[in-house]
């Protein structure tokens, strides 16, 4: 799915032009359709990985569903279906993570307030596929598992160090850095410490544990 088939799922296409108008003129509605959207991806994600995983415990769908739900995820799949590019036609300037994640966000929110959960549903599930699917085998928690393989490496543990929060009081973003000794740090986002902790590690598992 690209771009134009998530404008073309809006029955009234002026619906989808007036999001990144309002990024610009009506902040305040922006953010309620980030808001909106948020919890509409939320839903459907956390719905779905139950109805799927039928053999998951609670603590194995919270870790898949927080990576899903994650800004580092987002901005994935906003990537991967254009929106970066279109920003930049639409002269939208500073295209960061955040920003990306946000438009996502009010995207899926309008497009729920105009076609309702069931179609709002089957696009993200289509826009998310190869997301779940992907990294359907993640159960373990993370930070616990790179303190048990940098243990075993005798690099100490993983430090964690807050960089900053950003965006506004109903949908903080936070930014993390997690340091291991001879690698690389790496950087973790998500709505809460804890999230971006988490983010931080996996993907810093996902760069150098595969291979070790």
């Amino acid at each position: 799915m690209l771009l134009k088939d998530l404008e073309l799922a809006f029955k009234d296409k002026n619906n989808f032009k007036k999001i990144f108008n309002q990024e610009v003129k009506c902040k305040k509605e922006f953010q309620r359709l980030e808001f909106l959207g948020d919890r509409v991806i939320g839903l459907i994600l956390a719905s779905e990985l139950y109805d799927t995983f039928k053999d998951f415990d609670e603590g194995s769908l919270a870790k898949l569903y927080s990576f899903l739900t994650s800004a580092v995820t987002i901005e994935k799949i906003a990537k991967k279906i254009g929106l970066d590019v279109f920003l930049e036609k639409y002269k939208i300037n500073n295209i960061t993570k955040k920003k990306l994640t946000d438009f996502m966000e009010a995207i899926i929110g309008s497009l729920y307030i105009e076609q309702g959960l069931i179609k709002t549903r089957n696009i993200i599930i289509v826009l998310w596929e190869k997301e779940i699917n992907n990294n359907k085998s993640i159960k373990g928690d993370p930070k616990s598992l790179l303190q048990e393989w940098s243990q075993a490496k005798n690099l100490g543990l993983p430090i964690y160090n807050f960089i900053k929060k950003s965006g506004p009081d109903h949908s903080p973003h936070f930014t993390v850095q997690i340091n291991v000794q001879k690698y690389k740090s790496m950087i973790g986002e998500g709505n809460s410490i804890q999230e971006a902790q988490k983010i931080a590690a996996q993907i810093f598992i996902d760069k150098y544990l595969k291979d070790n």
